[in-house]
């Protein structure tokens, strides 16, 4: 759903622009974009999400995503990462330790699970550096992601689903459809393209670093996991590597 309806979606925006090659993004720079911001990023981590601890997936992700963007962002001309973002990085590695291994030996607390995390971390970085290198639209990349993702799982929706339960839960399909395919899939990666094109790849990445922390917040009444002293700790440097990096040239 979460593909399909913002391909339905973009589908339609793209219709009245150069929909033969993506708005003018073209279908080979439109894949890698797909490739990672697109099913494999979500497959990798909804599947781990699944299988961890809840904090982990929240901080795992999005700091392999900061470390990574940071890293590959070195390769863009232009674009400048200095020597507090990369202590900013470093903060953030230490934050992702603290989550995952809670204050006790690393290896006990962490799950070969964790590795989808990394992987999901790498696609969206992908995404991050790719779309800054080519200076693309950010609403056009969005597009050219939906479209082709949609295309990519149309089949999965078609042949897979369980429509019964789809149709007998139309309200909460019908939230759900909204909430992936307009927000998630919609709104908010248009929201962080325009970032990534208005102050760069490697700052841009760093923002993910909210995600724990929201992410924690929003747990502890819905899900009732309430974090631990260390995991709380963890937050807080989160949002020191945060406010490090985006203060400074």
């Amino acid at each position: 759903m979460r593909y399909v309806v913002a391909a339905f979606i973009f589908l339609l925006f793209l219709l009245n622009r150069r929909s033969k090659d993506l708005g003018g993004i073209g279908w080979h720079r439109g894949a890698l974009l797909a490739l990672g911001a697109g099913p494999l990023f979500s497959l990798f981590y909804v599947y781990g999400m699944s299988m961890t601890p809840y904090t982990h997936g929240p901080v795992v992700s999005p700091s392999v995503v900061t470390l990574a963007s940071i890293g590959l962002a070195t390769l863009i001309p232009h674009e400048t990462v200095s020597l507090s973002r990369w202590l900013a990085a470093a903060i953030v590695l230490a934050d992702m330790y603290l989550f995952v291994s809670n204050g006790s030996n690393l290896l006990a607390e962490a799950s070969p699970f964790d590795l989808l995390f990394v992987v999901s971390g790498v696609f969206w970085a992908v995404f991050i550096v790719a779309l800054r290198k080519w200076q693309l639209n950010p609403v056009l990349a969005t597009a050219a992601v939906a479209v082709i993702s949609g295309l990519a799982m149309l089949p999965v929706l078609v042949f897979a689903a369980d429509w019964a339960h789809l149709t007998d839960n139309r309200t909460l399909t019908g939230f759900h459809s909204l909430v992936q395919g307009l927000v998630a899939a919609g709104i908010a990666v248009v929201a962080f393209s325009k970032a990534i094109a208005l102050i760069g790849a490697s700052k841009a990445g760093l923002f993910p670093s909210l995600v724990p922390v929201i992410a924690v917040i929003l747990g502890t009444p819905l899900l009732d996991e309430l974090p631990s002293a260390i995991q709380t700790f963890g937050v807080a440097v989160a949002s020191l590597g945060l406010v490090l990096a985006t203060t400074s040239k």
